[in-house]
């Protein structure tokens, strides 16, 4: 008998759970899925030098002792985010140890353009951010032979090459003004931070 009751009484407990189940609700809700839709800016420039091109490489063929190049290295921004821009200039010795390439600005030897300063590591840095559609000014604006060159045969040929580099300008600090207000040490560091050795 109580095998019984206790089976019945079982039983009524699960039917009571299968009824009270049954009769449960819960309240339920959803939501419109909100797409954040963005984009990817990019840096992105362009080097030229439109005084080398207009002038410089014609009067490249058979340079003499002294004659001053007209060679204006400039950076452009064509990308979507402000940058920093380094540039390298090699071949300044390509006519050897003794007879050095030099640059120069405004008739002065080895002066650099305004907003441009050497970094001691190989490049020549622009110390402004360059915003968008933004041109830094020439590096230098030409490259003078020296005098102490002697006579080539006229057949060989040298090359003084640049070449530019740049880094997103944001991020590097916490704040815009602070970006802006950045050290050449800063921007320097900045360019090794984004894996510019």
């Amino acid at each position: 008998m109580k095998k019984r009751l206790i089976t019945l009484a079982l039983v009524a407990a699960l039917a009571a759970v299968a009824v009270v189940g049954g009769s449960l609700a819960y309240f339920t809700d959803t939501t419109d899925t909100k797409n954040n839709v963005f984009t990817v800016g990019n840096v992105d420039i362009t080097l030229e030098e439109p005084a080398w091109d207009a002038t410089g490489s014609k009067d490249a063929a058979e340079v003499y002792p002294g004659e001053a190049l007209a060679k204006d290295p400039t950076v452009e921004n064509t990308g979507a985010n402000p940058c920093f821009v380094r540039v390298k200039v090699t071949g300044l010795d390509t006519l050897g140890a003794d007879n050095l390439i030099h640059y120069r600005t405004n008739y002065v030897v080895d002066a650099l353009g305004e907003g441009w300063v050497d970094g001691g590591d190989g490049f020549f840095y622009y110390t402004k951010v360059l915003d968008l559609d933004g041109k830094t000014t020439p590096v230098f604006d030409s490259i003078v032979i020296p005098t102490t060159v002697t006579n080539g045969d006229a057949t060989a040929t040298y090359s003084v090459d640049v070449y530019a580099e740049a880094v997103q300008a944001q991020g590097a600090k916490p704040s815009w003004s602070a970006v802006q207000a950045m050290s050449l040490e800063e921007i320097q560091a900045w360019f090794t931070t984004c894996g510019m050795n």
